[in-house]
């Protein structure tokens, strides 16, 4: 019960979180951390203490989200640690186990800051033991007077934090943690779980926009598995990166690490030599920081096979889910930890064909949660479902409870064409269009937009698969270029041959324009793989030739389809100038 008061609290914790960086997101994150808790002990129910902390622990560490995140979960394997061997706790056993979990939480921060989660909970512990060693034996008893202190606690970080006291809030962190004791005890005494109360539901408490993210961009985090690692070791080796809000916390098998750096693939690179990463992510907080000025009531979502200019992403608060990918045993997020012209060149020097991958349902998760926290509804704009399982894992995600309003839209199509409906989705949810009117928009487009696209070299994609190596030798033998173009299915099919080989960026702006009506206004973005001379000779092309054309973008095209048509290759999407946009 103490959880589900937790996530009636998220909204005002979000908006409180000003410390270490006001990203807006403490609440969601301690909610889902505690949440993938409550799924883990549901499904395994134990009659012994340590069995059901096992399970706590392990799950804390699997679904820790964020700073707060990552402190609870180190918290809960010091508890674990101290409850070894024992069937069920008396008051002084409790007690001692909570000291041992705050202590184990002030080890995983690399600088530990006083009027912080871990204060609340050292004072909660602390109180724990004074009262056990004074004679209470009653764990209910027990438990309230911890209530107490821990209230007192929360209530006096902002003297012990400047940044608190500035912003006439408490830690949100350590506000999470109240919440949830409070949740416990509104349990213990009633069996219900009271309202949010008129705090919680206080919408002038949003000190989050008057502060700066910091010096770094991406809140990073990755799990390393492997056997008798050293989480000090792992603390020593990320303090030497140029980093900030750095939490380590785990075992001997498992560790995550939680930091803020500004080049999330120094982290993984070094985190790979203590062991394997099994999971990772790297949030952008500058676009979380910039959530409550958000315009409109819709928030767009789209996975990063779109490509999409940068300058659309910005302009729009476009929000990007990266594809991953793997060369050999490394695992890259697109965009993120790995830039389309690393990928190129990799491409060219790699023998092994690298492999493409959804994005995990986790990962929209975590997007579609923090979008909803904050009172957005979504429309997740996505790659075709006959191209890929990157939908369906949105879908997934959208359907998990306490998703809250999101909306999943397979645009049947792919890379800029997919891209073309994500610009005009943002931009009706700009104008104050609700979330069904963004999404009749897009059923109203999707028919209309068409995208078209041309390998340089087809071996790229023979050694991907996609690909017959027949077809490549018949190919270049009658001296022809196969273009691609989606079909109203949302298959990626032929639709014709350019003379020649290679990808010719005049022949295919021609079959562009002959695919556009004369007396209609366009959209166009052209993807490029690592050739952006070849880009700009195209759209140079399409303006001179077609005289209506509403913007043409320039983008470089991520390995979703760039694996498969290798460097060279070129795509031009397309689309009618919605009338209610005009």
């Amino acid at each position: 019960m103490g959880i589900s008061h937790v996530f009636q609290r998220r909204e005002y914790l979000n908006r409180i979180n000003v410390f270490p960086v006001p990203d807006g997101d403490t609440g969601t994150n301690m909610a889902f951390t505690f949440k993938t808790i409550l799924e883990a002990t549901a499904a395994s129910p134990d009659d012994r203490i340590d069995g059901l902390m096992n399970h706590v622990a392990d799950a804390a560490l699997d679904g820790a989200r964020g700073n707060s995140g990552a402190i609870m979960a180190q918290y809960f394997h010091g508890f674990r640690e101290a409850v070894i061997g024992r069937r069920l706790l008396n008051a002084g056993e409790l007690a001692h186990a909570a000291g041992v979990g705050a202590e184990a939480a002030w080890t995983a921060m690399s600088k530990p800051v006083q009027g912080t989660l871990p204060t609340v909970l050292e004072d909660f512990s602390q109180e724990l033991e004074r009262r056990a060693a004074e004679g209470v034996r009653d764990i209910r008893t027990l438990f309230r007077y911890g209530l107490e202190r821990a209230r007192e606690s929360i209530a006096n970080t902002p003297n012990q934090l400047p940044v608190l006291r500035q912003a006439g809030v408490v830690d949100a962190g350590g506000q999470g943690f109240v919440d949830l004791l409070d949740g416990i005890w509104t349990y213990i005494e009633s069996g219900v779980v009271d309202p949010p109360s008129a705090e919680a539901m206080d919408e002038s408490v949003s000190p989050v926009g008057d502060f700066e993210v910091g010096r770094h961009r991406f809140c990073t985090e990755c799990m390393l598995e492997g056997d008798n690692l050293d989480r000090a070791a792992v603390m020593a080796r990320m303090e030497t990166l140029d980093a900030s809000s750095l939490v380590v916390a785990g075992g001997r098998n498992r560790i995550r690490v939680h930091i803020h750096v500004n080049s999330p693939a120094d982290v993984f690179l070094a985190c790979e030599e203590f062991g394997r990463i099994t999971q990772q992510k790297a949030d952008d907080m500058e676009r979380q920081h910039g959530l409550l000025n958000h315009p409109g009531e819709t928030a767009i979502v789209v996975d990063s096979g779109a490509d999409l200019p940068q300058s659309e992403i910005e302009r729009l608060s476009i929000h990007v889910v990266p594809v991953r990918l793997s060369f050999g045993d490394r695992e890259f997020l697109d965009g993120v930890t790995l830039s389309s012209q690393e990928f190129y060149r990799m491409l060219e020097e790699s023998e092994e064909a690298p492999l493409t991958s959804q994005p995990p349902a986790q990962d929209f998760s975590r997007v579609y949660t923090l979008l909803t926290s904050h009172g957005y509804s979504v429309v997740s704009v996505g790659l075709s479902e006959l191209l890929s399982g990157t939908t369906a894992a949105a879908r997934q995600a959208a359907g998990r409870p306490g998703a809250g309003d999101v909306r999943v839209f397979d645009t049947l199509n792919a890379t800029a064409g997919q891209g073309l409906l994500a610009i005009i989705a943002a931009e009706a949810a700009a104008k104050g269009m609700s979330a069904d009117e963004v999404e009749a928009l897009l059923i109203e487009m999707r028919p209309q937009t068409r995208v078209i696209a041309v390998a340089h070299d087809l071996s790229y994609g023979v050694k991907g698969g996609r690909v017959p190596a027949a077809v490549k030798r018949i190919t270049d033998w009658l001296h022809i270029n196969p273009v691609l173009t989606a079909s109203p299915e949302g298959r990626l099919t032929l639709g014709g041959f350019h003379a020649g080989r290679g990808a010719r960026p005049v022949a295919l702006a021609r079959s562009a324009v002959r695919k556009m009506k004369k007396d209609t206004m366009y959209r166009v973005i052209i993807a490029h793989m690592n050739d952006e001379k070849g880009a700009v000779d195209t759209r140079h092309y399409i303006l001179e030739k077609h005289g209506r054309v509403h913007s043409c973008h320039i983008t470089e095209a991520g390995p979703a389809l760039g694996v498969h048509l290798g460097p060279g290759g070129l795509i031009v999407g397309f689309m009618p100038e919605p009338d209610m946009l005009s």
